[in-house]
């Protein structure tokens, strides 16, 4: 393959991107049949069985998923032998466990659907928060036990995705949704276990996720922003929003801990991927390796933020770090960071050491050493003695690292996971380097995961240059592709089996080895812990990994959206919505089951029923191509048309990442349409009609007496719309 169709296909696949539609060669040797051929009927054959208006959303489907680690402690003392520890939430589950120092679990509690975050207050009550709900729950330990204790109910939210608890006994919450800080003052419980609450909301950014809180700061991740908001702390523990530093990256920051110094500063460590536009006109993903940065923080009324250090972690083995931790070295200057990567299977100890040649007074070069450890960490928690507890949803177990020595406790789960193995073996080749394990870290060459760009599967705020032309565009959801196809925005994978072979390929691109290999155990051990192993297999062949990948695509499906999760029937302003929305907006998002099958529309009279179900599974989009005004085009007839579903997570908006929010979406829209209930009449004398049916996105012309949408209706389709 000569340089520029070599540049061609990178542009074009999964990670941020679209495939180009080709398979990749055969199986050295050629001439034979099309390898390829049985994993299309293999698809073929599971499209045809599925029902796909009931199609179950991810939620439970891969396992329990312990995604957090909090110590039960509030000063995070170690805890005596056998005594209570850490708490985790299960967010597969539904549940928060209660576990020794040696991860078995002592007890659990039910816990706010889909659960993330979870915090101890100075009394050492404990409150969990779930971002499939609007209620955090209250514990209490007692002796081994962890007992429901009432509970907040936070109106206007749909969910909290992390939660931290303060010395003055305050809780501050994440609404990753609004992109909304709440600072809460929790009182005692009343009737019925509920508990009043003193609330202040504050805008903080697009996406936040984690939530940490010192002594004299808080501090926010916002993945969307590619921001850590670093906010000072008043006596009463509200934030002071006035003396706020930020720190900015371009990509996205997964991870990040701190300490706090004298003089009223601050040292954090982050992990995200290089601070550098994502460059794929070389013809590959070039700058998205994963680093570990260093930042001081001074104090004062307008806080300077200076980057100490930016270390390349994925040359070490550290992909996606999820999980950093940040300390002193005892009786010295010198700071260390542990780093852990979701993506990769090296842990990372980077210590800094004091120089007198650096203003800032560590060196910018630390010392670099690495261990073996498994993907997939998540969160993690200093047991002391240099030990760490992990959290890994991948394995769907919690790991004690002692000196080295690591043990693997598995999530109890009851016989829920009937995941197949080639389902958790699909789910390690997405979320990992598996798929391309030959990458290196050389100038823009990177060592990068899926992840890298779609963070849990959906989307990093990232609109970058797609290395063909002007053309750029905004990074896309991977979950719900199965009922979704041709994919992504130039439409050139016609179903899944191209998306996964095409995956290996681009994945791979320039590392100089075939992308149809086959996978040793010896290559990934801890692949057995997946079952992917069993019956005695010591090699899965490329048709075996490429199946695994589309059979974790196929149920990689949406997670429920809360804002229906108990619902039974629209508000009348949602019906308004729903009404607009089947007049301005269907022919183009079309109500259907499957996005290339016009006989799977689903009736008016159904949509609710649809809609309000877990699922959510009308695909509100359609096979073809539009031109909307969106430019520059992604291909010559537009761009396909994208479904609509969980459109909080997606973004920004457009192709071109041009729309921030999406009353920006609907404010700009303009259609040929006489006045209605639902439109502004063009102006007087604003020139001859549209073509019927014309919509434009934006950049409508002038002149073609284009209607726009009243108030009314934008507020109705918002409320819709809040809903897919």
């Amino acid at each position: 393959m000569d340089a520029t169709r070599l540049a061609l296909a990178l542009s074009l696949g999964l990670a941020a991107l679209a495939c180009d539609g080709r398979p990749a060669s055969p199986a050295p040797g050629g001439g034979g049949p099309d390898p390829l051929e049985p994993l299309r009927q293999f698809e073929a054959s599971r499209r045809a069985a599925a029902d796909f208006s009931r199609l179950p959303s991810s939620d439970r489907l891969h396992g329990p998923d312990p995604i957090a680690l909090r110590p039960v402690d509030p000063r995070g003392r170690p805890a005596a032998p056998g005594a209570p520890a850490l708490l985790s939430p299960l967010r597969g589950r539904d549940a928060l466990v209660l576990l020794d120092a040696s991860l078995r679990e002592l007890s659990r509690a039910p816990a706010p659907a889909s659960p993330t975050g979870v915090a101890v207050v100075p009394s050492g009550e404990v409150f969990a928060s779930g971002e499939a709900s609007p209620a955090l729950f209250r514990y209490a330990v007692r002796g081994a036990s962890l007992e429901p204790a009432g509970r907040v109910e936070l109106a206007g939210v749909h969910g909290i995705r992390d939660l931290a608890a303060g010395p003055e006994g305050v809780l501050y919450a994440l609404d990753e949704r609004a992109g909304a800080l709440l600072t809460l003052r929790p009182g005692p419980a009343g009737a019925g276990g509920r508990l009043d609450v003193e609330r202040w909301d504050e805008p903080i950014g697009a996406g936040p996720f984690r939530v940490v809180r010192l002594a004299r700061h808080l501090i926010v991740a916002c993945l969307l922003d590619h921001t850590l908001v670093v906010l000072p702390v008043g006596a009463d523990g509200r934030p002071l929003s006035g003396g706020a530093a930020r720190i900015r990256h371009d990509g996205p920051l997964w991870s990040f801990d701190a300490l706090e110094t004298e003089g009223g500063g601050l040292l954090l460590a982050a992990g995200g991927v290089e601070d550098h536009p994502l460059d794929r006109t070389g013809g590959s993903f070039g700058f998205i390796d994963s680093f570990v940065f260093l930042y001081r923080v001074a104090a004062g009324a307008r806080p300077e933020v200076t980057r100490l250090s930016a270390v390349n972690v994925s040359e070490h083995g550290v992909l996606t770090p999820k999980a950093v931790a940040l300390s002193a070295v005892p009786g010295s200057a010198d700071v260390r960071v542990i780093a852990t990567g979701y993506g990769g299977d090296r842990r990372a100890e980077l210590l800094f050491r004091v120089s007198r040649a650096s203003h800032a007074g560590l060196s910018p070069a630390p010392e670099v050493s690495t261990r073996p450890l498994v993907p997939g960490v998540a969160a993690m928690v200093a047991l002391g003695d240099g030990a760490f507890a992990y959290a890994n949803p991948l394995l769907d177990a919690w790991l004690l690292d002692a000196g080295g020595a690591l043990e693997t406790r598995p999530v109890h789960d009851g016989g829920d996971d009937a995941r197949a193995e080639e389902v958790r073996l699909g789910e390690a080749l997405f979320f990992t380097s598996l798929m391309a394990p030959w990458n290196r870290t050389d100038g823009p060459l990177s060592r990068f995961t899926c992840e890298t760009c779609h963070f849990e599967g959906y989307v990093d705020g990232r609109t970058h240059h797609t290395g063909r032309g002007d053309v750029r565009a905004t990074t896309k959801p991977l979950l719900g592709l199965f009922n979704n196809r041709p994919h992504f925005s130039r439409a050139l994978d016609p179903d899944l089996t191209t998306v996964a072979d095409n995956e290996f390929r681009v994945a791979g691109a320039l590392s100089g080895h075939d992308p149809w290999f086959s996978l040793s155990s010896e290559a990934a051990p801890w692949l057995a812990d997946l079952g992917a192993f069993n019956a005695g297999r010591a090699e899965l062949p490329p048709e075996a990994l490429r199946r695994a990948l589309m059979s974790f695509l196929m149920a990689f499906s949406h997670r429920a959206n809360p804002a229906v999760l108990g619902r039974a029937a629209f508000t009348p302003l949602e019906r308004d919505g729903a009404r607009v929305f089947r007049d301005r907006c269907a022919r183009c998002h079309a109500p259907v089951l499957r996005s290339d099958d016009p006989g799977s529309e689903v009736p008016f009279d159904r949509w609710e029923e649809l809609v309000l179900a877990p699922e959510g599974a009308i695909v509100w989009g359609r096979a073809g191509y539009e031109k909307t005004g969106v430019v520059p085009y992604v291909h010559e007839e537009g761009a396909r048309v994208p479904s609509l579903r969980r459109l909080y997570k997606k973004r920004p908006y457009f192709t071109n990442g041009s729309a921030k929010t999406l009353r920006d979406v609907l404010e700009r829209a303009r259609f040929a349409a006489p006045p209605d209930a639902g439109a502004t009449a063009a102006p007087p004398g604003a020139g001859p009609a549209a073509a019927p049916g014309a919509f434009f996105h934006d950049g409508a012309p002038a002149g073609e007496g284009l209607a726009a949408l009243d108030p009314g209706a934008i507020e109705a389709l918002l409320a819709f719309l809040d809903l897919l």
